[in-house]
């Protein structure tokens, strides 16, 4: 039989543990609702084996916003990968390159190569810790390069659909430029050229690279 203060002990611990979670969730509620600089104040103060990975992910995303990326890092168990990761997914280059200052890797110059669009330097990095999303890159800037070939292989080591329709739509969109550009060179090879021809088929011409480049 439990005595009635083993009892009052697990209620209270009950009751704190109540209180924790209300403090948890309504920090979690403010920083959705913009208070970053509130809801990390009240999340450094929380002890954070008590937080959820969603709610420390959150919390790792405002350390980032207010650029504590040591900070960050810690939280994560001292992984610097999991947070260059974060960073590259939401895209925010400065965030990256500051990042990559501090703690430098081969995946971080990876990502930051891609995002500055530096594609020949994006393939030359080695050691790079390859995930879909980073096939998925690659693949990318093999077609900003105009290798065809090498972005297929990329692909294939992923099940992308969409990614395969856009290497798809860029052969297609290809050949349809060679195929403008022969009609353009024949129409001028005639003696009697048709010059409203002519500047009709520059024009699809100029729409189709477009359509590449923006691909």
């Amino acid at each position: 039989m439990a005595t009635s203060q083993d009892r009052a002990e697990t209620i209270q611990d009950l009751q704190k543990q109540v209180k924790l979670e209300q403090k948890i969730t309504g920090t979690y509620e403010r920083a959705l609702l913009g208070d970053s600089e509130g809801a990390l104040k009240r999340l450094s103060s929380i002890n954070e084996q008590s937080l959820t990975n969603e709610q420390k992910n959150v919390y790792m995303s405002l350390l980032v916003d207010r650029k504590k990326y040591k900070e960050a890092v810690q939280l994560q168990g001292n992984h610097p990968e999991v947070v260059e990761s974060m960073i590259s997914k939401k895209g925010d280059v400065q965030a990256l390159k500051e990042f990559q200052q501090t703690f430098p890797s081969p995946n971080g110059a990876f990502d930051l190569a891609y995002h500055e669009q530096r594609w020949e330097d994006m393939m030359n990095q080695s050691g790079v810790e390859m995930t879909d999303k980073r096939y998925e890159m690659k693949a990318y800037g093999y077609l900003k390069l105009d290798k065809v070939k090498e972005a297929k292989e990329e692909a294939a080591h992923i099940q992308n659909e969409e990614l395969n329709e856009k290497i798809e739509t860029y052969e297609k969109t290809k050949k349809e430029i060679e195929e403008t550009k022969k009609q353009v060179e024949e129409e001028n090879k005639k003696d009697k050229k048709d010059e409203s021809k002519v500047k009709s088929l520059t024009d699809q011409q100029k729409k189709q690279e477009e359509a590449l480049k923006n691909l």
